[in-house]
């Protein structure tokens, strides 16, 4: 299995497919998921476009640590395999905390190799408090393949329910997540506002919303608002797993934005 080992030491597992290019599709998954979990985008977005995809610290193949577990960290390990894969311009795709890593890169870097971007569903901020975040915390804590099966249920949606065999798989590939670590990304998600940065934000971009997703029209709005150069493109099924219960949908706009920017 391919690795590179950053700068304090982590071993970090990544994919690499397709045209050996200097310009990608660059994948960067949700908390706490893995590569795996694009398991029906990278073999299509790959028969036209290099298409990278990693698996964030602690998380899936990559080294299990406590130290780097902020989305600063995480966004400077992106910046690493860029440099690293020698990409010089890229898609980059977050799913839920992947589109805070993003945002934390261009926070850090600015747009610098970024041709365009896509936020798959995922807020600039929580709205929630902190009572709430406590109470995810210990349930995190004290029972979490529990939590998880009943999480993955909801992020399909009722419209696009998956087999119990599915969930269960799913559910057992976000435990590959510490559980401290899985509690320090809740509360980096929690301190973390990215408003600011939007409106910093030129490449086109891609704003990806579902009908039981996390984002709702409000928090689309404010997106669509913030990224001048965006378009919203809204999944009418699903929850927070579009990727996989609108697959062919997904992929067809982000090979669409690819074609655009990447030629």
């Amino acid at each position: 299995m391919p690795y590179l080992v950053s700068h304090d030491q982590v071993p970090l597992y990544y994919e690499d497919h397709g045209p050996r290019k200097n310009s990608a599709i660059f994948l960067i998954h949700g908390e706490p998921f893995n590569t795996k979990f694009w398991v029906k985008n990278i073999p299509e977005m790959s028969k036209q476009y290099r298409t990278v995809s990693i698996d964030v610290r602690g998380r899936g193949e990559s080294g299990k640590t406590d130290d780097g577990q902020t989305l600063a960290e995480m966004a400077r390990d992106f910046r690493f395999f860029l440099e690293q894969l020698n990409l010089q311009k890229v898609v980059a795709v977050g799913w839920s905390m992947g589109s805070a890593i993003i945002w934390d890169y261009i926070k850090q870097f600015g747009e610098d190799r970024i041709a365009g971007f896509v936020d798959v569903d995922q807020r600039p901020y929580r709205f929630t408090g902190l009572e709430n975040l406590q109470a995810r915390l210990e349930v995190i804590k004290s029972g979490r393949l529990a939590y998880h099966i009943k999480g993955v249920k909801e992020y399909f949606g009722p419209e696009t329910m998956g087999d119990q065999e599915t969930v269960n798989w799913m559910a057992y590939e976000c435990m590959k997540t510490p559980t401290t670590i899985h509690r320090a990304a809740a509360i980096e998600s929690f301190l973390n506002d990215y408003r600011p940065v939007l409106g910093t934000m030129k490449a086109p971009s891609l704003i990806m919303w579902a009908k039981y997703g996390g984002v709702d029209k409000e928090c689309a709005e404010l997106l669509h608002n913030g990224i001048k150069k965006s378009r919203l493109v809204f999944f009418e099924k699903s929850g927070h797993l579009l990727p996989w219960t609108e697959a062919e949908k997904f992929n067809r706009e982000i090979m669409g934005l690819a074609k655009e920017v990447l030629g």
